[in-house]
């Protein structure tokens, strides 16, 4: 086409005639532009506003396991507070003031011997009078109370705080008189040849456990119960642990399976760090298996070697169901171990060399702790795992990572 055609005055007057028209089409789609971004707007708040909203409910959904976990255990509580009312006085009336207890404890630490192969241990008949340990068992509080950790094990600090009445009566006593008490005060003494030695070697500075101004005390104290399919690989305690004691507290006098293995290793490595020492098997050689036997305990320094645990996952859980209805809670075939472990205390003024360091107490005493940053969760009483209850005193020392 020429561009004479192209400037066709007819042309040119439809081109004129169309810029109006598409004017307001351009005003027009700029006004749609406007609403819609407004809109897209509202939606965007609405849809933050929507978010919150199930955020919010998300939080609250999380929490139900955890508000059920807290109505079971008051229902727990209450029912065996009706059940157990009337046996209370007596209850109180057999343990007293937790004196004798305390006495019969101390005679049995006193009477075990010391043994050194692989470290330094002693295996206690008879921790407590029988009548009080089977109080003890019985008086074990429901499963609701524990923390489950996964599949195979489960963990409960003592002294509760909430509890039945029945189960804060009987295990305070034994925490407050026996464990806290009587126990530390026996094992110091038993086990002070060995600290005198672990101490030198691991602080030289310090010199002995007298010299070093050090004292024992329980801290983090649990029960722990492990179930079939329990497994913890040889491993050894922080040395700030000090010594871990075991107390096993199957429900049957006859069930002594699912103990605790006591290793030599092949190769003692060079400890520098405040964490638990985890082995490979085949460095360890097995010197004995302690057996979980009723109303024993078996205590021990971290000092070298190693220990550890197992429960097949087809080890039998008859045991569990011959229990009171308190107990009966703690399915499978478990053994309960009352695990608390200790801390060391150094007085005001004294300074520890590396690797631990030292942080002010508001009592004036200096609390022994890891260097590490990563906090441990440890006990001084540990448990061992399967069949039957264990209370696992890990060391009347300071708190050492529990992995268990």
């Amino acid at each position: 086409m020429s561009i004479l055609a192209r400037l066709n005055p007819l042309r040119v007057v439809r081109a004129v005639d169309i810029v109006p028209h598409l004017q307001n089409l351009g005003e027009e789609l700029r006004d749609d532009q406007k609403t819609l971004w407004r809109q897209l707007r509202t939606i965007a708040r609405q849809l933050e506003h929507l978010e919150d909203t199930l955020k919010r409910q998300e939080k609250v959904l999380a929490g139900i396991p955890e508000l059920q976990t807290e109505v079971r255990r008051c229902v727990a509580a209450y029912t065996s507070d009706a059940r157990q009312a009337h046996r209370l006085p007596a209850v109180r009336a057999r343990l007293g003031d937790g004196e004798q207890i305390a006495a019969h404890t101390e005679a049995a630490v006193a009477k075990a011997p010391l043994e050194l192969d692989p470290f330094p241990h002693i295996i206690i008949d008879e921790l407590l009078p029988d009548d009080v340990c089977s109080e003890l068992i019985r008086a074990l509080p429901p499963k609701p109370f524990f923390q489950t950790e996964n599949a195979t094990r489960q963990k409960l600090d003592i002294p509760c705080l909430f509890a039945p009445e029945y189960s804060r009566i009987v295990w305070g006593l034994i925490y407050n008189k026996v464990i806290a008490r009587a126990m530390v005060t026996a094992l110091t003494e038993k086990f002070r040849p060995a600290l005198d030695r672990f101490i030198h070697v691991q602080w030289p500075a310090l010199g002995s456990l007298a010299q070093s101004g050090i004292s024992l005390r329980v801290t983090n104290s649990r029960l722990l119960l492990r179930r079939p399919g329990y497994k913890i690989k040889p491993h050894r305690d922080p040395r700030w642990a000090f010594l871990t004691a075991l107390v096993y507290l199957p429900i049957s006098t006859e069930d002594e399976s699912y103990g605790t293995q006591l290793y030599r290793l092949r190769h003692e490595p060079e400890v520098t760090h405040s964490a638990p020492l985890w082995v490979d098997r085949s460095d360890c050689e097995l010197v004995t298996e302690v057996p979980a036997r009723r109303n024993t305990a078996l205590v021990f320094l971290n000092s070298t070697g190693a220990h550890g645990a197992s429960i097949p996952s087809d080890a039998p859980a008859g045991a569990s169901r011959r229990r009171s209805r308190a107990q009966a809670t703690l399915a499978g075939r478990p053994r309960v171990t009352a695990p608390f472990r200790s801390a060391a205390i150094v007085p005001a003024g004294r300074r520890m060399p590396e690797p631990v360091r030292l942080s002010g107490r508001a009592n004036g005493s200096i609390d022994l702790r890891r260097t590490t940053s990563r906090r441990s969760s440890g006990s001084c009483v540990r448990c061992s795992p399967a069949g039957p209850a264990l209370a696992r005193v890990n060391g009347v020392g300071s708190r050492a990572k529990d992995d268990r």
